[in-house]
Parts: C-alpha cells; sequence; structure tokens
C-alpha cells in the first residue's frame, strides 16, 4: 500500500449490503480496492491482509468505526479528518435551527424562509450587498436563527482564514463560543470537534483531503446508472477496477 490512504463509503446496493467501501491511493489518484461492506472487521481483515508497512496518512470521514479499524490494524499512523465532512456538521446544525424557526411562521413566511436556504448557507463574505440586506431581514424573524447564522459565520471564517499556525487558536476560540450558545445542534458540533480535535487540526497541516475519492465516488454512481444496478458484489468491484485500467490506457 502507498504512503497515503484514503477510505469512504458509498451507496452501492450490492449482496444485499446497502453500502460498499472505497480504498485509494491519495497521492497517485488511483483505487487501490474495494470492500464490500463498511464493517470494522471487514476493514481491519483486509488492511491487515495487505502490506501495509509504507501508510503514514489515512484521510477519512468523521467515522467512529473507521478510526477504529484504522487503529486496530495500522498502529497509529497519522489521520486526517476530511474537511468537508467536519465542516458540513456546522451546516447541519444551522439549517436545524433555520427549519425549526420555519415550522412557527406563517405559510408566507415559511415559503419565504424554505427558499432561502441556499442564501443562508452562503458564506457572508461572497454575498452581495443586496444578499446582505436580504439575509439581515430574514434574521430579524427569530433570535435563534440570528444566534446560530453568527456561530456558522464563525466557523466559516476560521475554516477559511486559518493556516497551521493560527488553526489551533483560532478552533478554541470558536468552541468557546459553541460552548455558551443556547443551540442544542452546536453543542453537537463542539462535541464532535472536541472527539475529533487533533485530525481536523491536521487537516490544515497536510494538503490531503477526501476530493479525489469523492470524485471517485460520484463515477462509480454513473457506472451503476449505466449498468441498471449491480446487484452482484463481485460483478461491481471488477467492473470499478476495469474501468479504472481502460481510462489509464487511454490517457
Amino acid at each position: 500500500m502507498p504512503r497515503v490512504i484514503a477510505i469512504d463509503e458509498f451507496k452501492g446496493d450490492a449482496d444485499g449490503k446497502r453500502f460498499q467501501l472505497n480504498v485509494v491511493d491519495v497521492e497517485n489518484r488511483r483505487i487501490i480496492d474495494i470492500l464490500p461492506d463498511r464493517k470494522v472487521e471487514t476493514m481491519e481483515e483486509y488492511l491487515k491482509s495487505c502490506d501495509t508497512g509504507k501508510v503514514e496518512i489515512v484521510v477519512m470521514d468523521l467515522s467512529r468505526s473507521f478510526k477504529q479499524a484504522i487503529r486496530k490494524a495500522l498502529g497509529n499512523p497519522l489521520i486526517i479528518a476530511d474537511r468537508f465532512h467536519f465542516m458540513r456538521q456546522v451546516y447541519w446544525a444551522f439549517d436545524e435551527v433555520r427549519r425549526e424557526v420555519q415550522k412557527g411562521l406563517p405559510k408566507k413566511d415559511r415559503i419565504r424562509m424554505k427558499r432561502s436556504k441556499k442564501l443562508l448557507w452562503k458564506s457572508w463574505i461572497a454575498c452581495s450587498d443586496n444578499q446582505k440586506k436580504k439575509i439581515q431581514q430574514l434574521l430579524e424573524i427569530d433570535t435563534r436563527l440570528k444566534e446560530a447564522y453568527d456561530l456558522k459565520h464563525a466557523l466559516d471564517m476560521w475554516f477559511k482564514e486559518s493556516d497551521e499556525y493560527s488553526v489551533a487558536a483560532g478552533l478554541e476560540a470558536c468552541l468557546k463560543k459553541l460552548k455558551a450558545s443556547t443551540l442544542d445542534g452546536f453543542h453537537r458540533v463542539a462535541g464532535t470537534f472536541k472527539r475529533w480535535r487533533q485530525e481536523i487540526l491536521q487537516s490544515f497541516m497536510y494538503p490531503y483531503n477526501n476530493g479525489y475519492i469523492e470524485g471517485v465516488n460520484n463515477t462509480i454512481k454513473v457506472l451503476k446508472r449505466l449498468s441498471y444496478g449491480i446487484k452482484n458484489f463481485e460483478r461491481m468491484r471488477k467492473k470499478i477496477l476495469w474501468q479504472q485500467e481502460v481510462k489509464l490506457v487511454l490517457k
């Protein structure tokens, strides 16, 4: 196995298992293998069957089972939390508040709030003056929404402006704000960020993420659709790996 690997699940629906697992070589941008499910035992058994002496870094989402399998099979490699996966926790927490506020609004305002989801998710610094005005009008509807938006913005700024030197201090400042919040969803974000603190910090220190493996998973979705579904796991695995070899030959 190579020095840097990434693991991620995808919805394959093969052999009665809803999810299968993708293992890739991050630096050389190649699929290493496809596993039949995402169980800890399956990952552990597979990794122990491979020559993993060169593996130093593993990129993954915030899955406790993934981390458990990696620790059991590889000892203590450097684990990087994928940046998309930990930041989406923030947006999920914000949207939880938006939906809660939305439910209590009159029909006209409820529809307006629902249609404003993308605008409210958009980074404040990327908004035009007109968009900022609309956002401010929406935030005046409920103090909970304003609080959630301010927390989302603080974490967005931390994410966009931090580097390997400032990220730790910035994270601690954000955690204090989350702890002081009255919103349960953001308390859960704080708990997640604390549990994955080291892996999150390492995502700012090393140039690796799950971007490539997410692209592979999208390619697999297209392959499944063109095949009208592939129910047999071995057939799916071989088809995915064969498609990769064909692309390499045609380069």
